[in-house]
């Protein structure tokens, strides 16, 4: 198709790796400043984050085991087989721990902002959500664009046509218009089959095995019922004594917790960039630290020694 252009960087198999140990290089020694432990509360596990053009594996008090130097990342995944998968509105790209290019994927036009989001799907083509022209693809692991879905409600080149986009089990693509307000999904055909309005920009929606749909729209985080009923409400100001800014990045744990990823985290030195929450509202952990990054858009919960969470992967 030569409305794309792309990047493909085929490599050798790669066997899965753990972050942690792949290049054995402290953080300190790769060039990161050294940042005061930063964990409010227990954290069980790794944490994987991006924003303030890096991605960073976050050891359980906060201090960074590895980084990848990126432009400003909206959308990061462990993959299963131990490389990293991210959107930083430039391309689409895997690499390996040790910072290898094995894959990408760039918009022919990148005004606004080209790729914001991705998704590896379990028969290796790579769901691309192109901000700039308003599409959602799906692309093989040769590079070639199978599958292109014309959303709704587009400008070309426009900051916010998109944030995230994820393709759901049932085969539907479920669609973060930002701009807009409002989170829509789509049937491969185009047509639209579930539509709602947020009271906020729509960064990331996931929907959940009772059909119910979580959005983060920055000030609150909703769970909308099918019919456009709220389920629950989480809202920055729902913790006293933490300052709590713009909500983006969300993963949803077998436990029921949010872990949350902020944009612009702090002000005037207060804030947190990264926390766990329970359905009733606790905090579990947050992560506060300014030197690390000011923004944390995108967050996975790992296991302890760096690995994806068994089950099912709700972001």
């Amino acid at each position: 198709m030569n409305q794309h252009a792309f990047s493909f960087i085929l490599g050798v198999v790669i066997t899965p790796v753990l972050l942690a140990s792949d290049a054995a290089v402290p953080a300190s020694a790769a060039g990161v400043a050294a940042v005061p432990a930063a964990i409010t509360g227990r954290l069980e596990g790794k944490l994987l984050a991006a924003g303030d053009n890096r991605i960073v594996l976050l050891n359980t008090d906060g201090t960074i085991a590895w980084e990848h130097r990126t432009s400003l990342t909206h959308d990061v995944w462990m993959l299963t087989n131990g490389n990293l998968l991210y959107a930083d509105g430039t391309a689409v790209t895997e690499i390996t721990p040790g910072h290898k290019v094995v894959f990408q994927y760039k918009a022919a036009d990148a005004r606004g902002g080209g790729t914001y989001a991705c998704q590896r799907l379990d028969n290796g083509n790579t769901v691309v959500g192109e901000n700039s022209s308003g599409k959602v693809l799906e692309v093989d692991p040769q590079g070639k664009v199978v599958f292109e879905l014309q959303a709704k409600d587009f400008k070309p080149g426009e900051h916010q046509n998109q944030r995230m986009a994820r393709k759901l089990d049932n085969g539907n693509y479920l669609v973060c218009h930002s701009g807009k307000h409002v989170v829509r999904e789509y049937q491969p055909d185009g047509s639209v089959v579930w539509e709602q309005a947020t009271p906020n920009l729509a960064f990331a929606a996931i929907r959940k095995a009772d059909g119910n749909t979580l959005v983060s729209t920055l000030g609150s985080i909703i769970e909308y019922k099918p019919d456009g009923g709220i389920a629950w409400e989480f809202k920055n100001s729902d913790i006293p004594g933490l300052t709590i800014t713009n909500m983006t990045g969300m993963q949803l744990l077998p436990s029921g917790n949010l872990v949350i990823g902020c944009y612009s985290a702090y002000q005037g030195g207060k804030g947190c960039g990264l926390l766990e929450i329970t359905p009733d509202k606790k905090v579990v952990w947050s992560f506060a630290s300014p030197p690390t990054a000011g923004t944390m858009m995108a967050v996975q919960k790992l296991t302890a020694d760096g690995k994806p969470l068994p089950g099912k992967l709700l972001r």
